[in-house]
């Protein structure tokens, strides 16, 4: 089963090449199914609907929600922005 829903931090700037974060709630949106292929992951940035506009989020966590368990509607993922860089486990000698 494909996750289908992501949890992340809203984007407020950068600040000295680091992203400001606006960490007070972590907030839900839904991942449609033409998205789901993506493979969105944890540190990705992505564009998602929100009450004020469409605005960039940190993923925290991606996951599967059942709709019958929560009967929740989230607003959607529209985009995927910027893929996560991979972390390498070389070992510095």
């Amino acid at each position: 089963m494909k996750n289908n829903t992501i949890a992340g931090f809203h984007i407020l700037g950068t600040e000295n090449g680091n992203l400001k974060l606006n960490t007070n709630k972590l907030y839900n949106w839904h991942i449609p199914k033409k998205l789901r292929g993506m493979l969105i992951a944890q540190g990705d940035i992505v564009l998602v609907q929100t009450k004020i506009g469409n605005r960039p989020i940190l993923v925290m966590n991606v996951f599967r929600e059942e709709d019958k368990e929560k009967k929740r509607k989230y607003k959607r993922v529209i985009k995927l922005l910027e893929k996560a860089p991979k972390q390498s486990h070389a070992v510095k000698s």
